[in-house]
């Protein structure tokens, strides 16, 4: 299991799991986007201030690190430009390194935009496309692909960042079209995040600052994410942090929602009780945020350290929970050994 986590300007200690902030400077994220919009214009605008009083509210709550993207890369989304990309993002990365301490990542797959946030005082690049947009050519190179212009890569080793390298399938847009993986999700996966950081590496990437995120939810199908989670103790045998980000996502929602179809099927409802007692809603927020934090523990009790998640409190507090679990475990065990001496 890695340690620690190297960053631009200070190592990161992974003895415990790191929360992740999510600063989603967009008008169209799928769960939490417009929420700083000054106000309903066609360009986009941010309230700075509203953007540094949330990320109070996350690291008081238990955020090591802010993650501030500025286009949605929910599945089905359409890009935005470069140069309105940087607009929205820039200032806010600025804002929120002069108000606070933890680090700032840049959730971009453009190289520009991620030398600029780097430049505006990000530590950090989270690539969904792990390294693979080529902005001169206006496209993302092929998932196999070997030997094209390794344009973010060579600004995060120039800007000495460190950098998150996710496996994406396609494109935001055409990701969840048959996602199909004849090797199984997990081999193709693996062997795309050891290529992707062995080329890092080879262009001057220090190994120490590189994280790998298998990409829950980028061209994946309900159970491909599943499986990814499930042997996610596997990808320790890449020696790197691991990234995970799974919060408030689709699959999520799947699962509580045929959770819900079960009961129901069991146990039939009349009218009285259902307005006598509340409903479960599973495309609620609440529930997202409970089905994320019992991913969080699972993954973490794996050996994942590093979690981008929406609700840092609830995801903080289940942490707690079972940190309190284990040593009333272990006190228990010591006990128990010795009352048999």
């Amino acid at each position: 299991m890695t340690d620690a986590w190297r960053l631009k300007t200070r190592t990161l200690p992974l003895d415990r799991p790191v929360l992740v902030g999510i600063i989603n400077a967009t008008p169209d994220s799928f769960s939490d986007g417009g929420q700083f919009a000054v106000d309903a214009n066609a360009l986009f605008r941010v309230d700075l201030n509203a953007v540094v009083d949330k990320a109070r509210q996350l690291v008081r709550d238990g955020a090591r690190m802010l993650d501030v993207g500025g286009e949605s890369t929910r599945p089905g989304s359409e890009p935005v430009g470069e140069a309105e990309e940087i607009r929205r993002v820039v200032p806010v990365v600025k804002a929120l390194t002069e108000a606070f301490s933890v680090p700032i990542s840049i959730d971009t797959y453009r190289p520009a935009v991620a030398d600029a946030a780097l430049e505006a005082g990000a530590e950090i690049v989270n690539d969904i496309s792990g390294g693979r947009y080529i902005a001169s050519q206006n496209r993302f190179a092929d998932e196999n692909e070997t030997n094209f212009p390794e344009e973010m890569a060579s600004v995060v080793r120039r800007r000495e960042a460190a950098v998150v390298l996710t496996h994406m399938r396609g494109t935001p847009r055409t990701m969840q079209i048959s996602p199909r993986y004849d090797l199984g999700v997990f081999n193709e996966v693996f062997e795309h995040l050891r290529r992707r950081r062995d080329r890092f590496v080879e262009i001057g990437v220090e190994r120490e600052k590189i994280a790998l995120d298998p990409g829950v939810g980028f061209g994946k199908t309900f159970e491909q994410n599943w499986e990814l989670i499930r042997r996610a103790a596997e990808f320790s045998a890449l020696s790197q942090p691991l990234y995970y980000g799974c919060s408030r996502k689709r699959f999520l929602t799947e699962t509580l929602r045929r959770a819900d179809a079960d009961r129901q099927t069991e146990t039939p409802l009349t009218d009285e009780t259902n307005r006598r007692y509340e409903s479960f809603e599973p495309e609620s927020v609440v529930e997202r945020d409970v089905a994320t934090a019992a991913t969080t523990l699972f993954l973490a009790e794996r050996g994942v350290r590093i979690f981008r998640v929406h609700n840092v409190f609830r995801n903080a507090v289940a942490l707690k929970f079972a940190d309190a679990l284990a040593g009333s475990a272990a006190k228990f065990s010591q006990n128990v050994g010795r009352d048999r001496r």
